[in-house]
């Protein structure tokens, strides 16, 4: 029994290190594109410094968002660990295809919408703590919306400010800054994205331990007292994983952001990095899982459209925003077929 337990607990671990991975692998892209567009860092330099910042983030700034994650969304007393199991799969695969895609999407969407597929099938409707989904859903749909309007009144402020300013003087100046406005970025968005890594190992573990303490404790400590809690070891691994996913940088989706959107300058970067490190911060404060990847990229296209609204190819625009709205749905379906699969399987083999 205790062996089993353990293996389980293991294999949650690794997935959920991979998912936190592929999260930094996609979100690299958000976070470094403006930075690199506009000539501010080199590729390589931008992924590892912001892959530092993103350990740094992810490690220091509290583990608000892990909470809800791990407490609010699914209801601890009634879902199992191999809802979470399947939940963080089918994420990890969402990523993936949204990877070779090439468009930005939201690995917070993903995994929300797995924890609810899987929840519905493998356990029942009470299961789903829904008035939080509906905040948390609220959040998610308004976050991007401001992250255009911030950029775009932050944008539009500086060329005022800087109208007679030389265009090299001003350049150079804002080339020299964009480097931390991306750093910030960066520490934001480990703040937020690595701790739901966090809130779902501790929330494994947490169900894990009264099935098998001795075997649970060496992961989640002799003195849980049957509470949920994130212990520091969790903290190091999922900052360690979402920061490698970081510097190793999903290069597909950066063209796109860096390129694909329209020619970004100086201005853009810094208005745009900016207005999305101070939203996700916030939100990570708050509490309040959201999607960095789409904070990011509309503030981008905030900061481009306050030069002019067709300075902005809408074309590509139009698909990152398709892919948001089916993230979710696509994502729970997905797990709770996969949780389906699962369990016939196990039934015709007879485990």
């Amino acid at each position: 029994m205790d062996s089993s337990i353990l293996a389980l607990a293991l294999l949650i671990i690794v997935l959920v290190l991979l998912f936190d991975f592929s999260n930094g692998f996609n979100d690299s892209a958000p976070v470094v594109a403006a930075v690199i567009s506009s000539g501010a860092m080199s590729p390589r330099n931008a992924l590892l410094a912001t892959a530092a910042f993103e350990f740094a983030g992810a490690y220091l700034l509290g583990t608000a968002v892990a909470a809800m994650i791990g407490t609010g969304i699914v209801e601890p007393k009634i879902v199992s660990p191999q809802i979470i199991l399947v939940a963080v799969l089918a994420a990890i695969v969402w990523n993936v295809l949204a990877w070779h895609r090439a468009v930005p999407t939201s690995s917070s969407h993903a995994l929300i919408g797995g924890l609810i597929g899987a929840a519905l099938v493998g356990g029942n409707i009470e299961s789903i703590q829904w008035s939080n989904v509906l905040k948390i859903y609220e959040i998610l749909i308004l976050t991007p919306l401001l992250g255009f309007a911030i950029a775009f009144a932050v944008t539009r402020v500086l060329r005022a400010m800087l109208r007679q300013v030389r265009p090299t003087t001003a350049n150079l100046a804002l080339l020299r800054l964009q480097p931390w406005a991306a750093f910030g970025l960066a520490m934001s968005h480990g703040s937020n994205d690595a701790q739901k890594g966090m809130g779902l190992i501790a929330i494994a573990l947490f169900l894990l331990y009264p099935l098998a303490p001795q075997s649970i404790a060496a992961f989640y400590g002799t003195d849980a007292g049957g509470a949920f809690r994130v212990p520091d070891w969790v903290i190091v691994a999922c900052s360690a994983a979402i920061a490698l996913g970081m510097a190793t940088g999903g290069w597909r989706i950066i063209r796109t952001l860096g390129g694909g959107l329209y020619r970004i300058r100086p201005i853009h970067g810094f208005s745009s990095q900016v207005s999305s490190a101070a939203i996700i911060y916030v939100s990570a404060v708050a509490g309040f899982p959201v999607s960095t990847s789409q904070i990011a990229s509309s503030s981008i296209i905030g900061a481009g459209a306050a030069q002019r609204m067709n300075a902005v190819r809408w074309s590509p625009v139009r698909q990152m925003m398709v892919a948001w709205v089916i993230t979710m749905p696509s994502a729970a379906a997905l797990s709770a077929l996969m949780y389906l699969v699962a369990r016939w399987t196990i039934s015709i083999l007879g485990l």
